[in-house]
């Protein structure tokens, strides 16, 4: 006897979970539509603990799942923010960094950290791994200044500057930023807590190619208005972003699960009302045809139920 155990559950969240698959959807949608483990275990019946447990081991396989299946991205622009939540107490702010697709909304990365140059970096690179042309697109961000930083850095070609004259040591390897990329900054200007201002500036790249990616997205002035609402959707399904409530996090670990657990749902099971298509054909009184994300940008060609994508065993892709 090899003593090993198989099943069509291994790999996925409803492996030894102590309860019924329908127990786990039920924790899933709950904690992902906004209510925290203590009114989900209400709901589901169960202990706040069984939610906590399941919503770690169904984070853990989101992110898995994204690994495998958000790559060779074919996106021209992406627009990058950071919202704050807290742990333990609240004087304890913990940020959300963000990248997403304002085309697909597809949210490409997400990462976990104090707001600091270490964690936009972080991002940026886990996002530029991700991307089919890192060198052929357009940052959209805020004022945070880490971005126009490190924007040459990780978008950026290596070059090194010729040397002036025959003596001395090579120069250090520079970055140059291509003509097919650009980087746009949204600053925002305050009197107390009241935007009174908002301006752009074209930290890196040309008008041109500025104005090419505007015209494409539809947009009529630079923005960062998908990762935006992004924003306002994420505090609606995360709980431990909900402003002005006591319902933060006490675990870092219960953060970051939630936070790819949202991210995974958001891209593969909810549909979006602004990307639906028009039928060529209307199919009864249906003339539309709603689309997720992952589905606009080109990963699969249907809306994922709950069920089928946590049964999706780690280490197969999700992709159509």
């Amino acid at each position: 006897m090899c003593s090993a155990e198989f099943s069509e559950l291994n790999g996925t969240p409803y492996w030894n979970a102590r309860c019924a698959q329908d127990t786990v959807d039920a924790v899933v949608e709950h904690v992902t539509h906004g209510n925290s483990f203590v009114t989900t275990g209400h709901l589901v019946g169960c202990h706040r603990t069984t939610v906590a447990r399941i919503v770690r081991v169904a984070g853990s396989h989101a992110r898995h799942l994204h690994d495998l299946n958000a790559r060779d991205l074919q996106v021209t622009s992406i627009q990058a923010d950071e919202r704050y939540g807290f742990v333990g107490r609240k004087k304890e702010a913990v940020w959300d960094a963000t990248v997403i697709d304002p085309s697909s909304k597809f949210l490409i990365q997400g990462e976990i950290g104090e707001r600091t140059a270490a964690l936009t970096q972080s991002l940026l690179k886990h996002a530029r791994a991700r991307l089919t042309d890192p060198h052929g697109l357009v940052l959209f961000t805020d004022g945070f200044l880490s971005y126009q930083t490190l924007f040459p850095e990780v978008f950026g070609r290596p070059y090194r500057p010729a040397r002036q004259g025959s003596r001395g040591r090579f120069p250090k390897t520079a970055d140059r930023i291509p003509r097919s990329a650009a980087h746009v900054r949204i600053i925002k200007e305050y009197s107390g807590k009241r935007i009174v201002n908002v301006r752009t500036e074209i930290a890196a790249g040309t008008q041109v190619r500025v104005n090419e990616e505007l015209q494409r997205l539809g947009y009529h002035k630079p923005n960062t208005s998908a990762v935006e609402r992004q924003n306002a959707t994420a505090r609606r399904m995360n709980p431990h972003l909900a402003r002005k409530s006591l319902a933060f996090a006490r675990l870092r670990i219960h953060r970051e699960s939630l936070a790819h657990l949202v991210q995974g749902i958001s891209n593969w099971c909810r549909v979006q009302r602004g990307l639906r298509s028009k039928l060529d054909v209307p199919k009864g009184r249906q003339l539309f045809l709603q689309r997720t994300p992952a589905m606009t940008i080109g990963l699969t060609n249907h809306v994922w139920k709950v069920r089928d994508w946590l049964s999706q065993p780690q280490g197969v892709s999700c992709r159509a």
